[in-house]
């Protein structure tokens, strides 16, 4: 078992220590860098979103059970989208379908001003602490770049909420051993919005096998092309670190 320090992420949670479950919630906030003013509190959101269709009913449903029996260990409030819109929840940011996980703020108001905080944190840390933040903030908005009919995988990409923040997460999956590219935001050459910043993990197959998610759509879509690269394939659950998640092997 993994010893925790002792560290305040300035959001309610149950526990005075940096363990599994907080920096897996910690790592899909501060890949999200979305927070909303309910009742006069404000409140930070670890979000899960699917572009349409990509995952089915029943497998949102079966990743949301497993996300609220997680988040009920910390103190999180997980909601459906569906249950989010039209209510003081509601940031104009759930579209998509999926659901979101809420923390009050005991004084986060700003993600940036906390980034050294918490890489300090991380860095002290055990890598299972390490590899939980890693998971979560791949977990609920991370995609596979894949094409199953090729049978290839070309890395896991996030879109990045800024720069600084892109800097922050690529660093600490850096110091844990994993192979990214990042690219950081660029005016479009036809001018508009600039691009948001893009993390990309590269070596998907080690990730899967050292890491993994616990999306269940992510997980059959990349098991997908495995068994078209490979014939078969094999996923592996690991229910003692975080409930739901699963390995996949080749």
């Amino acid at each position: 078992m993994p010893t925790y320090i002792v560290y305040d992420p300035k959001i309610k949670v149950k526990t005075r220590y940096l363990t599994k479950e907080v920096a897996f919630f910690l790592g899909g906030i501060y890949a999200a860098k979305e927070s909303v003013i309910s009742n006069g509190k404000t409140y930070w959101a670890a979000p899960v979103r699917y572009n349409p269709k990509y995952s089915t009913v029943a497998e949102t449903a079966e990743h949301f059970d497993v996300i609220c029996s997680i988040s009920a260990t910390v103190g999180g409030y997980t909601v459906m989208k569906e249950n989010i819109k039209g209510t003081s929840l509601d940031s104009g940011k759930n579209r998509l379908p999926g659901f979101s996980t809420f923390f009050e703020s005991t004084g986060l108001t700003d993600l940036h001003a906390e980034i050294p905080s918490l890489k300090a944190a991380l860095l002290a840390s055990s890598k299972e602490v390490q590899k939980a933040f890693i998971i979560g903030v791949i977990d609920g908005r991370g995609t596979p770049d894949a094409s199953v009919p090729k049978g290839i995988i070309r890395y896991l990409s996030l879109d990045c909420p800024d720069n600084d923040i892109g800097d922050f997460l690529s660093e600490i999956m850096e110091n844990y051993g994993l192979s990214i590219n990042y690219n950081t935001a660029r005016d479009r050459l036809e001018g508009g919005n600039p691009r948001k910043p893009q993390l990309r993990i590269k070596d998907v197959e080690n990730y899967m096998k050292k890491l993994g998610y616990i999306s269940p759509a992510k997980t059959r879509k990349l098991q997908e092309v495995y068994n078209v690269k490979y014939g078969h394939s094999r996923i592996d659950r690991d229910d003692a670190f975080l409930k739901g998640l699963k390995y996949l092997k080749g």
